[in-house]
């Protein structure tokens, strides 16, 4: 039976009342949410409310109090959530059972602007030398345990029947969240070559496939410092990800050291899955952070096809103006799946709940109809605190679309 889930934080739960806010959605036709419970940094406006309508949020924070001992080396902190209501998670649990809505647990893994602060030696090391202040490293052994044991505790708590893994990959350079200038090209070539992460475990990985890595580094920030400082020839357009794909093809160790990273991130993503299960529940990947759509998930080591074999579910975050964008993102999911044959996992289709990205109620029901046509088993709307009064009342449409003909 095709599922409606709503994505939700743990500040609307507190403010807006747990019962409340699942009576609510429940009555809209959603049939999941899936709460935040270890966060990045986030500074919300809720539309509904009149009054906490901005909320900032504790960054880099575990809201889901978590068991002592659950890590070894790298941790997140709790969160005055956490420690002020820490039974938030269990009522919502608990009022979830109660309606008949399903409770997931979602969780940021590499996205720790925190940690990487504080474990520099972990976190994403230029082709120039610069540590990257936002992102772990996926080949870091000390950032990979953390990701599994993170998953694997909130998984642990029993609370949740699934447990949905956002950031368990290679991070693009350009946070989004502090003030970042740049005045030479940020365009996904320059972008993905700068993305690169060249720390020991990185070249470690890339010397067992025999790819001499320092000397791709070297060859890296020497394209970048050229194309950066060469003038624009005829005022040149920025690329749009043809000649990315183009230079991985045709430069033998950029492809190769291309392929590697998304080795590692499958192999980290296999041990994620099996400590999930290990604990009783199912774990769904997110595609990429920033390296969107799903054709372009490999920029931050994201195998679509090997995801779609290690995991219990893909979430593919189609936020896209048109239902026709849409409709091409999953078509290419689902011509990746069909090449994995039966065992793919089945895919979720996450949408937001903006006018900005729909304009109207018909706008996002088309992009509902795309997701419902391509094979989705899951639609996913994002998010309850951020809807408006009246995206919110398109709910209800759209789960009754999505589960039509079921």
């Amino acid at each position: 039976m095709p599922e409606t889930g709503m994505l939700v934080y743990p500040w609307d739960l507190l403010e807006d009342g747990v019962e409340r806010v699942v009576e609510e959605v429940a009555a809209l036709g959603v049939t999941r949410l899936e709460v935040a419970t270890a966060y990045h940094s986030a500074e919300v406006v809720s539309p509904r409310r009149t009054r906490a309508v901005a909320t900032v949020a504790e960054a880099n924070r575990s809201h889901l109090p978590l068991p002592a001992g659950a890590f070894t080396e790298l941790s997140i902190p709790p969160s005055s959530i956490a420690r002020e209501h820490p039974d938030l998670y269990e009522r919502l649990a608990e009022a979830g059972r109660a309606a008949g809505v399903a409770i997931g647990g979602w969780g940021i893994g590499f996205h720790n602007s925190d940690l990487a602060a504080a474990h520099p030696e972990a976190a994403i090391l230029s082709c120039f030398g610069d540590r990257f202040a936002h992102g772990l490293c996926a080949a870091n052994p000390a950032a990979r345990r953390y990701a599994v044991e993170l998953f694997s505790a909130i998984a642990g708590t029993g609370l949740f029947d699934r447990v949905l893994a956002e950031s368990v990959s290679y991070l693009l350079y350009a946070h989004g969240h502090p003030h970042e200038l740049w005045g030479a090209r940020l365009d996904p070539t320059t972008r993905y070559l700068l993305s690169l992460c060249f720390c020991a475990h990185c070249l470690a990985a890339a010397a067992e496939r025999g790819i001499d890595g320092e000397a791709l580094r070297a060859a890296v920030a020497a394209e970048l410092t050229r194309t950066w400082n060469a003038p624009y020839p005829a005022g040149r357009d920025l690329d749009d990800g043809a000649e990315l794909s183009s230079l991985v093809l045709l430069w033998p160790d950029l492809g190769a050291y291309t392929r590697m990273r998304m080795d590692v991130v499958t192999s980290l993503l296999a041990e994620v899955a099996a400590a999930v299960r290990a604990r009783g529940a199912l774990l769904d990947a997110s595609a990429a952070v920033w390296g969107r759509p799903a054709p372009t998930n490999w920029v931050e080591g994201v195998d679509v096809a090997a995801t779609l074999r290690v995991a219990d579910g893909f979430v593919v975050e189609a936020y896209h103006p048109t239902a026709g964008e849409v409709a091409r993102e999953l078509d290419h999911v689902a011509a990746i799946a069909r090449r994995v044959g039966p065992e793919a996992a089945p895919v979720t289709v996450a949408l937001t709940v903006w006018p900005s990205h729909h304009g109207t109620r018909d706008g996002l029901l088309a992009k509902v109809a795309a997701a419902r046509a391509a094979g989705a088993t899951t639609l996913e709307l994002y998010n309850y605190g951020t809807a408006t009064a009246d995206t919110l009342s398109w709910v209800a449409d759209a789960a009754a679309l999505f589960r039509e003909d079921a």
